[in-house]
């Protein structure tokens, strides 16, 4: 009887999910191995969760979100490991591989110090993994995780974006604040200096609301439009989320950030009267950043990392992570034993990678010469603006 294994996915969904659906479907079947896909992640592993035989040719690669569904439900809080154990044991299932971010690694970890375990990362926020070594000189080949499966093509979402609305904002001469994902790590954010953002906020970096409307007020002055993007988990004075709704948990503890946009554009309207209150506009891009089809190198890397924790239980390697790393020749996947990639507190919680802040230029609210080098594999050498006719390089003519 071929082994079988199974595989589940936890936490928000990324557009690269079904990709190492996809490439775990692929070498499980090429081994031989039978795969069984639990249904909305950890609930698909208790009593009353859903499960089926998954094949290759029930998997696109190309279509977003996960077949399998998602849920954030927390075995730990519950008291639900051993049940998940056993109910795995009753399905013969010999080896597990849990797809997912910072809280569902955290409960697969748990779950490993007693259950054969091989884990893929994933979530847009990139926050899985560790920064290259301190230092002036950043040495890239030495990042752990160099980005999570799902991370690409959301920082792609956030840069069109970003650059699309750049039209309107001149049209209108708005100030825009644009609110992106990342409740503790500011990397999406700082993608979207691929964009042209004129000023970019992450929350690793303290919010300064005086200083940020002095940065506005320049940039404003000098082109008469601005576009701010700032990450959904920017705190107050307080070190609390600055959010527009009533405080929600999840099943993790985390409160639901969302809104701070809003608060940071009405603040800015208070310290800057100058500009017309009616030019400020937030937005909040939401969803959209998770959404739709992977980009071919978000895709193409989730499917090698899929197929490389199938081969890693084949080999007998357990709780190992299968990894991104930048190499001389490009991007590969590669397989690391879980504390070099996981580090957990003294709960046992997964603690988040922040972003280097050698990659942010806080004093300019900008990119730095170093975050330019991070970003080059996925999107290119940064773009030169490109912008409309500047009012000053034409003859306007006043009516008086």
């Amino acid at each position: 009887m071929p082994k079988k294994i199974g595989v589940l996915t936890g936490g928000g969904d990324t557009s690269a999910l079904n990709a190492t659906l996809k490439g775990i479907a692929l070498k499980a079947e090429e081994l031989g191995f039978e795969l069984v896909g639990f249904m909305e992640g950890w609930k698909g592993v208790l009593k009353g969760g859903r499960y089926f035989t998954l094949t290759p040719d029930q998997i696109d690669e190309n279509y977003g979100g996960t077949l399998l569904k998602s849920s954030r439900t927390n075995l730990i809080a519950m008291n639900k490991l051993d049940e998940a154990i056993q109910n795995l044991k009753k399905l013969d299932i010999s080896g597990l591989i849990p797809i997912g971010g910072d809280d569902t690694l955290t409960v697969g970890t748990a779950l490993s110090e007693q259950f054969t375990t091989v884990f893929v990362t994933k979530t847009i926020d990139n926050d899985v993994g560790i920064n290259p070594p301190e230092g002036d000189a950043v040495d890239y080949s030495k990042m752990v995780n160099y980005f999570c499966p799902g991370f690409p093509t959301a920082a792609s979402r956030i840069i069109s974006a970003v650059r699309d609305l750049r039209t309107t904002a001149y049209s209108h001469d708005r100030v825009i604040v644009v609110e992106a994902m990342g409740r503790d790590a500011g990397w999406l954010t700082l993608a979207a200096a691929y964009g042209h953002a004129d000023l970019i906020v992450v929350p690793e970096v303290p919010y300064q609301p005086d200083r940020l409307a002095e940065a506005i007020r320049e940039k404003h002055a000098e082109r008469g439009d601005v576009i701010v993007v700032v990450s959904e988990g920017i705190r107050n004075d307080d070190g609390e989320l600055m959010i527009t709704s009533r405080a929600e948990l999840d099943a993790f503890g985390h409160t639901k950030p969302g809104g701070c946009s809003e608060i940071i554009v009405e603040a800015m309207k208070k310290r800057l009267p100058h500009i017309s209150g009616s030019a400020f506009r937030a937005l909040i891009l939401g969803y959209l950043q998770r959404c739709g089809s992977p980009t071919p190198l978000d895709r193409d890397s989730a499917i090698k990392a899929g197929s490389l924790a199938v081969r890693a239980l084949a080999d007998g390697m357990v709780n190992g992570v299968a990894t991104i790393t930048r190499t001389d020749t490009g991007i590969a996947p590669t397989l690391l034993p879980l504390e070099q990639v996981l580090k957990r507190d003294a709960t046992g919680r997964v603690i988040r990678r922040s972003l280097d802040l050698r990659f942010y230029d806080a004093e300019r609210y900008q990119m730095s010469a170093a975050g330019a080098g991070y970003f080059r594999p996925l999107f290119g050498d940064l773009p030169r603006r490109s912008l409309p006719l500047d009012e000053r390089d034409i003859s306007i003519c006043e009516i008086v």
